[in-house]
């Protein structure tokens, strides 16, 4: 292997990764502002996905077979869907996605057997934490009125990222990368500061996802620094209750003063009642598509789906609960396929728990988390921003899992 020609080729993807959010940025704005352009964001990625082939062959032999196995069944799914429906323009974008969450992540397990690996738990952290700071500043962005809100009236930002769900899951994911990297290396109180941090954006970026996530985040780095001890009860329990009084007090004029609270109301009356609410109607998507899509089933449908195309022909809409939406789409071969990083990193999460509890531990709290807002919101394993991030967030876990024998915590 000649190891520069490996290193330039690293340092192409390092690259590649770091435009990546800017990249999506730059497209929202030239759709936002009615440019009429292919999507650049989609010939980005796919341009992308064609050159992380090329560099598994040369690099890594035995995920580059992994891949194209993958690639195999997934056009399985598309043939069957163009034989049958006649189209499957759509569900070519998102097995593009799918594949180039695995295929990145098949890299990362590749060079974590390498120790001088280019690709350190450190370089992934700051690489999440650049990501934050992108679509921080979409946010802001977007709360001071330039670009887009999250909501109508003005409630939230995402400045000029299209999917604002997926900018959501984004966010959450790449800011739990960095609190567990910080878990890892520094103490409970830098935990505190940049969470702290990290929570004013995530409040600006005014979605349930957001809020709840980067709260449950937070405790689940408090878990993996291990904080969490039988000496430090009494401190945790105040803090606990100093914690939710801020929350009910601050909180509740927060939300009031952003119009979520008349927004959540709204909701409630609209869905009757609170699951309809939090869910913003999906249980009645659900429905309409086990209706009109689901119960037709025949037994190839159930193996390779329908195609994203067909289920926006019978439903105009998605159903946004990312299990029923990949399984009406690509059946069970796509949805094995789609999420097939969660089921690894559950795997790893569980023989991790054997070399450090702690880690195991909140690494299968946040996987738990994240599959959940999958199901709540949606946009995450077929999401087209953050496919990225997915692959980092599971190959840091990979990586820590098998190099944690070597791996010195700082104090």
């Amino acid at each position: 292997m000649d190891f520069k020609l490996k290193q330039c080729a690293d340092l192409v993807l390092l690259c590649f990764l770091i435009a990546w959010p800017l990249v999506d940025t730059l497209n929202g704005y030239l759709y936002y502002q009615s440019i009429s352009l292919p999507s650049i964001s989609a010939a980005y990625k796919t341009l992308g996905f064609v050159a992380l082939l090329f560099m598994l062959m040369i690099y890594h032999v035995k995920q580059f077979l992994y891949t194209l196995l993958c690639a195999a069944l997934v056009s399985l799914c598309l043939f069957y869907q163009v034989f049958t429906y006649g189209h499957a323009v759509e569900s070519i974008t998102w097995a593009v996605r799918g594949l180039l969450t695995l295929a990145l992540l098949f890299y990362l397990m590749g060079e974590t057997k390498h120790s001088a690996s280019f690709w350190s738990l450190e370089k992934l952290a700051w690489l999440m934490f650049f990501y934050f700071v992108v679509m921080s500043v979409n946010v802001t962005l977007g709360v001071l009125g330039v670009g887009e809100s999250q909501y109508a009236g003005g409630i939230g930002g995402k400045g000029f990222i299209i999917a604002g769900n997926e900018m959501s899951y984004l966010m959450l994911a790449s800011a739990s990368i960095v609190l567990f990297r910080l878990a890892e290396t520094r103490g409970a109180w830098c935990l505190l500061f940049v969470f702290g941090v990290f929570l004013l954006f995530f409040l600006m970026k005014a979605t349930k996802v957001a809020m709840l996530g980067i709260c449950l985040v937070f405790v689940f780095s408090l878990i993996h620094n291990g904080y969490f001890k039988v000496r430090r009860i009494p401190k945790i329990y105040l803090l606990a209750l100093v914690g939710c009084a801020a929350v009910i007090v601050f909180g509740y004029q927060f939300i009031q003063a952003a119009g979520l609270l008349d927004r959540m109301l709204f909701l409630y009356k609209l869905h009757g009642g609170f699951w309809g609410a939090l869910l913003s109607g999906r249980l009645s998507f659900l429905s309409e598509a086990i209706e009109l899509v689901i119960v037709p089933f025949g037994f190839w449908d159930v193996l390779f789906g329908v195609g994203v195309d067909q289920l926006l022909a019978v439903r105009g809409s998605l159903v946004e609960i990312d299990l029923i939406d990949v399984f009406i789409t690509f059946g069970v071969v796509g949805g094995v396929l789609f999420y097939l990083p969660w089921l690894l990193g559950a795997v790893w999460a569980t023989q991790l728990l054997k070399l450090q509890p702690r880690y195991g531990i909140s690494f299968w709290l946040l996987i738990i988390t994240i599959v959940g807002v999958s199901l709540a919101a949606g946009h995450v394993v077929n999401s087209g921003i953050a496919s990225s991030a997915t692959a980092l967030l599971i190959g840091y876990l990979y990586q820590l899992k098998t190099r944690l024998p070597t791996f010195k915590e700082e104090v």
